[in-house]
């Protein structure tokens, strides 16, 4: 029987050393008793440094209040199963851990201590925080575009409606084209937005380059957003110099350089001004859109080029799906340049500048 007993131990010990989770024992005053190797790998303690001290070793400070709790189960008989929280190593980084805890019985069957199985659950928290808010981002996403698609929708479908009930009157019909028209103008550029999303993310996006004189191209994005400028009452100036030749696609530049105008458009209040510069550096051609609107914080500069980002307060009011910005700066890069953006502070307007390898 003594051989047996002798066997089963070694076993139990070989069992506890060779696990992945970290076992630890204890007494009913939180006075650690055992530590096993994964404990060692986990919190950064040998066993010689961590027998005798205190539980606590490994309990942030805020969280102490835990220990007590534990050792109340304990002495009623309970068991602590899964518990998540986190605990702190040698070198004061903290891990998330799920805890396990049951009592110990002496051979009179008393209460006279615990035994701890701690699993590091780090990565998983972590892949799971980020699973979630992948799905609230792509909820957002959702809600975003069901308004961004319904509000010109809306338009289209009321103007519709009232010439099939012929209550629009002649003096309104030239009107309500030119309504329907912008309304499903800005419905194809969000779906063309959607689209272009998609082949950027398989890796299907590609571009048709070739010489191309861009002073033309920023001429034209500037005319676009003339009316929009003139019905709010901004200021608008360029600077084009000739002679600014890149290898383009003029379709994705021209896509770009709308999407900085319109945002400059959208964010400048009325009265406020917006400036429009083209011109040679040496090897680089700079183009930049200056313009006095609700600017960004030094913070939000980083995040402003991601997709599905907008910003807070003011600017997040004025909708859209956050495309536009991460589009750009990705149709830059693929034309080997870059793009960056610049801000004194909230209210004191940006400025969004491309550089462009010239021809």
């Amino acid at each position: 029987m003594a051989v047996g007993h002798t066997e089963s131990a070694g076993h139990l010990a070989a069992l506890v050393s060779s696990s992945d989770d970290a076992i630890i024992s204890k007494d009913l005053n939180g006075t650690i008793l055992s530590w096993n190797a994964a404990a060692e790998r986990m919190f950064g303690y040998t066993g010689d440094e961590a027998i005798g001290q205190h539980i606590t070793l490994i309990i942030p400070s805020d969280r102490t209040a835990e220990e007590d709790f534990v050792l109340g189960r304990i002495r009623a008989g309970l068991r602590v199963e899964h518990y998540e929280t986190v605990r702190r190593r040698k070198d004061g980084s903290t891990l998330e851990v799920s805890l396990s805890v049951s009592p110990i019985h002496n051979a009179h069957g008393v209460i006279v201590g615990a035994s701890k199985i701690a699993r590091d659950i780090t990565e998983q928290k972590y892949h799971q925080r980020v699973a979630e808010e992948a799905s609230r981002a792509k909820d957002q996403f959702l809600a975003a575009l069901s308004h961004e698609l319904r509000t010109p929708l809306n338009t289209i479908l009321g103007y519709i409606q009232m010439q099939q009930n012929r209550s629009v009157t002649p003096d309104l019909h030239a009107k309500a084209l030119d309504v329907m028209e912008r309304n499903a103008r800005s419905l194809a550029r969000l779906v063309d937005d959607v689209l272009d999303t998609s082949r950027i993310v398989t890796g299907k996006m590609r571009l048709d380059l070739r010489p191309t004189e861009l002073g033309p191209i920023v001429q034209q994005a500037v005319e676009s957003i003339r009316p929009g400028v003139e019905n709010k009452g901004l200021t608008l100036a360029t600077e084009i110099e000739p002679d600014l030749t890149a290898q383009a696609d003029a379709d994705r530049m021209n896509q770009v350089l709308w999407n900085l105008l319109s945002n400059a458009l959208k964010f400048t209040p009325a009265g406020g001004a917006i400036t429009v510069t083209a011109r040679r550096d040496g090897r680089l051609i700079r183009i930049a859109v200056t313009d006095t609107g609700v600017g960004l914080t030094q913070a939000e500069i980083p995040l402003i080029f991601q997709r599905f980002w907008q910003g807070e307060g003011d600017a997040r009011g004025h909708g859209g799906l956050g495309l536009g910005l991460a589009l750009a700066r990705h149709f830059v890069e693929l034309h080997g340049g870059r793009m960056t953006a610049i801000s004194p502070g909230p209210a004191r307007g940006s400025t969004f500048e491309i550089e462009l390898p010239a021809r």
